[in-house]
């Protein structure tokens, strides 16, 4: 520790952990890893994991203030994908933490509750989720 600190915040952590709080959820951390096969809308996300949209839209939020999930609209539809932060060391960060959950095929395999979201189009799985 350098001296004259006594432990308070550093601002130069703080960005890390505000990712670390963000991804420890395993439900932010499910949809961070489906992102990482690029834009998908809110309701394929919510057919993939098997939750609520309203569920799916404030976990979403989380990931989005910390800088982790960028935002488009379209029409109806919301998009969402991976942000890439400006800060250097932060991308690298973001991109080293994936990188080492993605080599573990048990974890990747327990991303997606159902396949289909990869399959319909964003009409078709609002139609099938509208009872949910």
């Amino acid at each position: 520790m350098t001296p004259g600190t006594h432990g308070g915040p550093s601002p130069g952590l703080s960005p890390y952990a505000t990712i670390f709080k963000a991804l420890s959820d395993q439900t932010r951390l499910r949809i961070y890893l489906l992102l990482g096969d690029g834009e998908l809308c809110v309701c394929q996300i919510q057919v993939a994991l098997a939750l609520s949209q309203t569920k799916i839209s404030r976990h979403l939020t989380v990931l989005r203030n910390a800088g982790l999930v960028t935002a488009r609209r379209e029409g109806l539809w919301m998009y969402y994908q991976r942000a890439k932060p400006d800060n250097h060391s932060l991308r690298t960060f973001t991109e080293g933490i994936v990188k080492l959950l993605e080599v573990d095929p048990t974890l990747v395999a327990s991303v997606v509750a159902d396949q289909r979201y990869a399959e319909l189009p964003p009409e078709e799985i609002a139609r099938l989720t509208k009872g949910r």
